[in-house]
């Protein structure tokens, strides 16, 4: 896709013949979306269009505090959490103040990055303990966030394994980790906010992270996304951008490419999306790979809606692949 159409992505689709709108719809007809395996400039040579896009960037942490030895059978997760607007409303006037604290109810925390946090309003709490992240926090049109590293020492014990958020305000919400199995949770905290969570049981063995970025419509039936591809801990390791749309046949699918930060090729993406949820394979030069699972935040024509979600190599991905389109 060449980067007339990125932009437009970015400012807004135009129509016409030679428009992305019309572009996009013909590529949708093709079996990768018009993506190829070749690899590509750093950010595919479009870095005023992911800098126009606005996501969220991130930073890392140097956490103090010591995590405890575990005992034999413990195992660790991967946490994405981000609160505040989705998509993001560059319109809103309300400022919400989520300054309070994440718990986990059993095991550590380490905290690896933060997302989005600004120096005169964001930033972490004194740790004082090894199962809570206290932070302050405020966001108005986008979204705040914390890439966390969660041990739990008994991962077969009855109880879930539960994390949650209460605000200095009193306000409270919980997310059981074992439902990030089946996707992102997306929590309703009132007044147009939510809490978003993804995640996966950590293996040092497989490749794998999370993507988050913009989505965007052409028009009411095709658009486009880019974005981030981060690492389990959350830092960016490359970047993504893709097609969506329906088909001819009335089937909706989505396609798209992910490189590294030196744009080498990392994978196409090749599945569907529908009522808020996407999912694809991985496809590498070898055939499939992996699999990517998300949610993704519609906003009007022109606008800048929002996508998350995880991928992950086959062999110790959560999702499952979906059917081909």
């Amino acid at each position: 896709m060449n980067k007339l159409a990125w932009l437009s992505l970015v400012l807004g689709a135009c129509t016409g013949a030679d428009s992305p709108t019309s572009e996009a719809t013909s590529n949708l007809e093709l079996d990768t979306g018009g993506f190829d395996t070749a690899d590509e400039s750093p950010e595919f040579a479009a870095t005023a269009e992911f800098s126009a896009a606005g996501i969220e960037a991130d930073t890392g942490v140097a956490d103090p505090i010591a995590m405890p030895t575990m005992p034999t059978g413990a195992a660790a997760h991967d946490l994405l959490v981000m609160w505040g607007k989705f998509p993001p409303d560059r319109t809103a006037t309300a400022i919400r103040d989520w300054s309070g604290q994440l718990q986990i109810s059993r095991g550590a925390m380490r905290v690896g990055r933060a997302v989005a946090f600004e120096d005169r309003t964001d930033h972490l709490l004194p740790r004082t303990s090894v199962d809570t992240v206290a932070f302050a926090s405020v966001t108005r049109p986008a979204s705040d966030g914390l890439a966390l590293g969660i041990l739990d020492p008994t991962p077969d014990a009855t109880e879930p394994l539960t994390l949650a958020y209460t605000a200095t305000s009193g306000a409270s919400l919980s997310i059981d980790l074992a439902s990030l199995a089946d996707g992102p949770a997306v929590l309703d905290a009132g007044d147009g906010f939510s809490v978003v969570a993804l995640g996966a049981r950590h293996d040092d063995a497989c490749h794998g992270g999370f993507m988050r970025g913009r989505w965007h419509a052409f028009d009411d039936h095709v658009g486009g996304y880019l974005g981030l591809v981060v690492d389990r801990a959350g830092a960016v390791i490359g970047h993504v951008r893709g097609i969506y749309g329906t088909r001819k046949n009335g089937t909706p699918v989505l396609f798209g490419k992910f490189i590294d930060r030196d744009g080498h090729f990392s994978g196409i993406l090749k599945g569907t999306y529908e009522n808020g949820e996407m999912h694809a394979r991985w496809l590498d030069r070898a055939g499939e790979h992996g699999v990517m699972g998300g949610r993704y935040f519609t906003a009007p024509v022109g606008e800048k809606g929002a996508f998350v979600a995880r991928w992950a190599e086959a062999g110790c991905a959560e999702d499952p692949a979906p059917a081909a389109p």
